[in-house]
């Protein structure tokens, strides 16, 4: 597989300072009805409720043997850890799987305390949820089969792209169609998981599926039939979402996510999940690597 590497590497090289802005962002608050804490919800039910994907590799996904298993699930099970401790030992942890469609409802309806996937942070989902650290940075691009004749952001124009529903991809294309950057128009078709998306690609339904970077990498990892194409129109930071007015939550969550970068946990779980010998090697960009610097809080 050939993959397009340049404007990936362009954007997200410089996303340090975009990465610096957003991390001094404060929280903003949203839900009046949102009152109690997320730890003290947790500490009276005894339940630790995640959100958790079971077909989103290498974020979150089912493995062999049925367990939820990922990058991000395994950042969200030492939250969870971190919470247990804090509250006595005695918070179990129950896994919902949840999809790009449903992960904001069941937050904010309280079935589920936190979400662990590969969920962007964006101006327009701060009106609802809060986010924890952010814990990857990424982009969009395109999944294609080896010999398709898309190779940048300009032969998308006529194409049919597949789109995970409830994803940022679509609003994008729809934004590019706005601006008359492909003419004609790309041809957006969403699918409601990313199996479905790639079993459409396959069959020649669609001419390319477009998610997030490492996401392609897993699915089209024979690279004798695949390649992934960057297309250079973003670059985004990924957290857990939560409930608002959940500060001591929050911290807890922060704090977790600061030691594993400060400690090398962190990148033992990119190395697990995205190093050379994985199912989705996925180099660490520059800003990437940044991120990882910023988030290493010293201990006091």
């Amino acid at each position: 597989m050939s993959n397009e590497m340049p404007g990936r590497r362009r954007w997200l090289a410089g996303a340090a300072a975009f990465t610096t802005a957003v991390l001094a962002a404060p929280a903003i608050t949203r839900a009046a009805d949102c009152t109690e804490d997320t730890l003290d919800r947790i500490a009276k039910s005894g339940v630790f409720n995640l959100g958790v994907r079971d077909a989103t590799p290498p974020y979150g996904f089912k493995n062999a043997d049925g367990k939820y298993v990922g990058f991000a699930t395994e950042i969200a099970e030492r939250i969870h850890a971190a919470v247990n401790q804090q509250l006595g030992g005695k918070i179990a942890i129950k896994m919902i799987p949840v999809t790009g469609q449903t992960r904001m409802p069941l937050l904010q309806n309280g079935t589920i305390d936190m979400e662990a996937g590969a969920t962007v942070i964006t101006q327009q989902r701060t009106q609802v949820v809060d986010f924890v650290l952010p814990h990857f940075l990424t982009s969009t691009e395109v999944l294609v089969p080896i010999d398709s004749p898309i190779h940048k952001l300009a032969d998308l124009a006529g194409k049919r792209i597949g789109v995970p529903q409830g994803g940022l991809e679509e609003p994008a294309y729809r934004a590019l169609n706005a601006k008359g950057t492909l003419s004609p128009p790309v041809r957006t078709i969403g699918f409601p998981d990313h199996p479905q998306g790639f079993t459409a690609l396959q069959t020649g339904s669609i001419d390319g599926y477009s998610s997030d970077g490492p996401i392609l990498y897993g699915y089209g990892n024979d690279k004798s039939k695949w390649r992934v194409v960057d297309i250079g129109i973003n670059t985004f930071l990924q957290a857990c979402p939560i409930r608002p007015e959940s500060s001591k939550f929050k911290r807890i969550a922060d704090v977790t996510i600061a030691q594993l970068c400060a400690s090398g946990g962190w990148n033992e779980l990119y190395e697990k999940y995205f190093g050379p010998d994985s199912k989705t090697p996925f180099p660490a960009t520059d800003a990437l690597k940044t991120l990882v610097v910023m988030n290493s809080w010293p201990p006091q």
